[in-house]
């Protein structure tokens, strides 16, 4: 009795084996299409207008400048497929992914927006 319920038990792990190594192949297949395209680019420069809010008015040069090099380290270091991934995350787990990689183009809009400012 014992040793037909562990070789329904082996059958059963063997099967769930090929299962997730099948569902592994899909998802691999399926994300080698998700590939940056022409217009993402303009996209991602728009959301990240769109996500600075007051300061893209009061800074609109520099925060184009700003959103053009977010957009291209995205674009650089990151596939499509990691980028939807990282950005469907928390704030905070962004933070840590991202930021590594685009602090110089942050510090860069910092410093213009520094420079930019009228103090009256």
């Amino acid at each position: 009795m014992g040793s037909k319920w562990q070789k329904n038990i082996a059958i059963g792990v063997m099967i769930l084996v090929v299962v997730l190594i099948l569902v592994k192949l899909v998802y691999n297949y399926k994300v080698s299409w998700v590939i940056w395209e022409d217009g993402d680019r303009d996209l991602l420069i728009n959301s990240c207008i769109e996500d600075l809010g007051s300061r893209s008015v009061r800074f609109p040069k520099q925060t184009q400048e700003y959103c053009g090099c977010f957009s291209d380290a995205m674009m650089q270091n990151f596939s499509k497929a990691e980028y939807e991934v990282a950005n469907s995350k928390s704030n905070l787990e962004q933070q840590e992914e991202m930021l590594p990689v685009i602090l110089d183009c942050y510090n860069l809009y910092q410093e213009a927006m520094f420079k930019a400012s009228k103090i009256d």
